[in-house]
C-alpha cells in the first residue's frame, strides 16, 4: 500500500480562469484522483484582502472545467460550501462527485446527515 495525492485549491485569491484552468490540467498530469475545491470564504481581520470574490457561477463554470479536464478524478466540494446555494448541491449537478463534510473544515458546513440526505436526493449512490 502507498500514499495518494490529494491536491486541489482555493478559488477566490485574484487568480484568473487561465490559472485555474492551468492548475485542472497540473492536476491531471500528476494524476491526482482527489481534487478538493475550495471557495475562499473571507473571514474580517485575516491578512487576505480580496475586492472582487469570485462569484457562485464562475465557481460552478471552473468546477465543471476541472471535471471535463479530469473525469475520472474524485471532485471534491470541500471549504467555502456555505457561501454557495443549498451548499453547493448544484455543484454535485454540474460535476462534484465527492464531498468533505461536518467539522473537518475550519468554517462551518453542511451536517453529514444533510449532506447525506441532499447527496440522495440527487440520484446519487454512498
Amino acid at each position: 500500500m502507498g500514499l495518494e495525492v490529494c491536491s486541489g485549491g482555493i478559488f477566490g485569491l485574484g487568480e484568473s480562469e487561465l490559472d485555474r484552468i492551468e492548475m485542472a490540467f497540473e492536476l491531471r498530469h500528476l494524476n491526482i484522483k482527489s481534487i478538493p475545491l475550495n471557495v475562499l470564504n473571507y473571514i474580517e481581520g485575516t491578512s487576505i484582502n480580496i475586492e472582487n470574490p469570485i462569484t457562485e457561477d464562475e465557481f460552478l463554470k471552473s468546477l465543471a472545467i476541472f471535471r471535463f479536464i479530469n473525469p475520472k478524478s474524485y471532485i471534491r466540494l470541500a471549504g467555502g460550501r456555505n457561501l454557495l446555494t443549498d451548499f453547493g448541491r448544484i455543484a454535485f449537478e454540474g460535476g462534484a462527485n465527492a464531498t468533505i463534510t461536518g467539522d473537518l473544515l475550519t468554517t462551518c458546513g453542511n451536517t453529514i446527515s444533510n449532506d447525506i440526505e441532499m447527496i440522495k436526493s440527487l440520484g446519487f449512490k454512498l
